[in-house]
């Protein structure tokens, strides 16, 4: 790590018997180039406990140092204690993950990290809301369309920096995974260029909205797809708000296509 802190922007940490999805390099990039101006200390591309993390090069020196300090100790918590000694309180893992282990997970029992194995999503869920938003809607299209699972969508134009499309639910939820889907199905046009998707707490007032907001994640080409973390694991604070922001104020046409949301199984 010290040798690689000076030939590049970002580290990959990746071990063996690990298989790459195809194209998982071009997924990081843009990836990357979507979080460039948000602070964070790890991106997770995978549910695996040690391969699929980016640290920015700058962190290096200071990271191997960190693991120096505690050998011994597991590796993977250490990446851990890492991210949150560097004021970083929760993952940030995007989804799909680019990286799966292969082989068998005995063989790693006496490792140095644990074995994480990937999660899997049935259908959305998309609790019962209301859908809020400043932007103008066209052919007949609604906003609650976008949030609504189907094949239907909301079509606007013109959206400034500042306008919004917001879920409100009925009742708060503790809510696992967000997908946020824009463009045109076929080809990807009239995604939003930019933009970022916010979660929210204590609704208030008519028409009912959050009056706390924290980022979940810039878009990435128009879209995110990312798991959802709480400060504390056994923490009673669910949402109550999923608010798609806009940043841009220059392209014409905008599909919303779809919100969806998963929640916790039980």
């Amino acid at each position: 790590m010290h040798f690689a802190s000076s030939l590049s922007d970002y580290f990959l940490l990746i071990g063996d018997q690990v298989h790459c999805t195809p194209n998982f390099v071009t997924t990081m990039y843009g990836a990357l180039q979507a979080w460039e101006e948000q602070p964070w200390t790890t991106l997770e591309f995978s549910s695996l406990s040690f391969s699929g993390k980016v640290f920015h090069a700058s962190d290096l020196s200071r990271l191997a140092s960190f693991l120096l300090l505690f050998q011994g100790a597991p590796t993977d918590r250490l990446l851990s204690e890492f991210r949150l000694l560097s004021n970083q309180n929760v993952p940030i893992r995007l989804s799909p993950s680019l990286f799966q282990h292969v082989g068998n997970f005995s063989q790693l029992e006496d490792a140095c990290f644990s074995v994480e194995r990937e999660k899997v999503f049935g259908d959305p869920d998309n609790p019962s809301g209301s859908v809020i938003t400043d932007m103008f809607a066209l052919l007949n299209t609604l906003p609650q369309d976008a949030y609504t699972l189907g094949e239907d969508y909301f079509f606007t134009y013109d959206p400034v920096r500042g306008n919004h499309l917001t879920v409100v639910l009925e009742e708060p939820q503790k809510v696992t995974r967000i997908e946020v889907l824009t463009g045109s199905a076929e080809d990807g046009t009239h995604h939003l260029q930019l933009g970022q998707i916010e979660l929210g707490s204590d609704p208030m007032g008519q028409p009912r909205d959050c009056v706390r907001y924290v980022l979940l994640g810039p878009l990435v080409q128009g879209n995110l797809d990312q798991r959802v973390f709480y400060e504390e694991e056994d923490s009673v604070k669910k949402m109550s708000c999923i608010r798609l922001l806009a940043l841009g104020s220059e392209q014409s046409w905008l599909v919303i296509r779809k919100i969806k949301v998963w929640m916790e199984s039980g």
